[in-house]
């Protein structure tokens, strides 16, 4: 491994960037970060045994500007590897991740600073995105939760957090003994994000401060099945947290229906049952005037349950009367 030293004695965050081949967007998303309007930052990018050219490309950008910290590994270890050899060498206060194929505007260090630095009892921030495509175009605008109640309640089924628009304070870490881990290999970010989320408030700034480019070679579709995999045991242990138990096939097949990718209609109803079951739990234990999620959860339960070969067993009708009973009470709270 091939390091440069740092340059910046105190910087107030450490912008981590791990890369492997992704010379075609890593120029790109190198420069949103040397354009940003908050100056005092280190930038360190791990560099994680690349071989088509991205290389060059850190070196050439780190000749320009010393807050580069270039980390080179002599061969592929891998994203968990290079986040934690990355955390290890950090130096700023907080912490803010860059994925290479992404694009930092120009205010995003600027805004997620001055939040976490006015909000002492929040411990992470991210923050809304665009999507794009390879070519920079805008496909989509996907809102996230922003509140923490809220947050809190969509992170017991997935990640909520675009894990590339996040800033956490670093002591966080350093003083819970937490880091990357392997075991959750491809959903290792879902994993820290609930991990902080355990202990302190979690926040999305509503602005968009982040380009977040989709292509063939996104995590996402090219580790789905281990990532769905990690994920499914996270969701087990975040349902720990709140003292409910729950199978890896009922946590898998719940974050199926709540990500719309299909109904078991064998099991729906239980299913039902038991969100409802949880949706009460969580409420009890977080319960605020707004939960805009725990609503939204509420009214698409009532509409797998209104489905005529469903609602029409006597068991299935009580159920629907009982969660549409919360959900008109939930509802009036929301707007009053």
């Amino acid at each position: 491994m091939n390091t440069v030293k740092h340059s910046l004695v105190n910087p107030e965050i450490s912008v981590i960037t791990t890369v492997y081949n992704c010379k075609n967007f890593i120029d790109q998303s190198i420069e949103s970060i040397l354009s940003q309007t908050f100056r005092n930052f280190e930038f360190i990018i791990v560099d994680d045994g690349s071989i088509d050219g991205t290389t060059e490309i850190i070196k050439e950008s780190a000749a320009k500007d010393n807050r580069i910290v270039p980390v080179y590994l002599q061969s592929n270890s891998g994203r968990v590897f290079s986040l934690n050899k990355a955390i290890e060498l950090s130096k700023g206060k907080y912490i803010a991740i860059q994925d290479a194929d992404d694009v930092s505007l120009s205010e995003r260090l600027f805004k997620q600073y001055n939040f976490l630095e006015e909000n002492s009892e929040y411990l992470l921030v991210g923050s809304n995105i665009f999507i794009i495509d390879e070519t920079g175009k805008i496909i989509s605008r996907p809102l996230r939760p922003e509140n923490d109640n809220e947050l809190k309640f969509s992170l017991l089924f997935k990640c909520t957090f675009a894990n590339p628009s996040i800033m956490y304070r670093r002591n966080v870490l350093t003083e819970n003994n937490i880091l990357y881990e392997e075991n959750f290999n491809h959903a290792e970010d879902f994993r820290l994000i609930s991990l902080i989320n355990n202990l302190g408030k979690v926040h999305n700034i509503k602005d968009i401060l982040i380009e977040h480019r989709r292509h063939g070679e996104n995590n996402s579709i090219v580790n789905y099945d281990k990532l769905n995999s990690g994920s499914t045991i996270i969701v087990r242990e975040n349902f720990r947290q709140l003292g409910i138990d729950i199978s890896d096939e009922r946590a898998l097949r719940i974050r199926k229906l709540l990500a719309s990718k299909g109904i078991d209609r064998e099991n729906i109803c239980d299913d039902i049952r038991f969100l409802f079951m949880a949706v009460k739990e969580f409420q009890s234990r977080y319960r605020t005037v707004r939960n805009k999620e725990v609503i939204k959860t509420l009214k698409r339960m009532l509409k797998w349950l209104g489905k005529k070969n469903l609602i029409m067993k006597p068991n299935h009708l009580v159920l629907y009367n009982s969660i549409l009973s919360y959900y008109l009470k939930e509802t009036f709270v929301l707007k009053n």
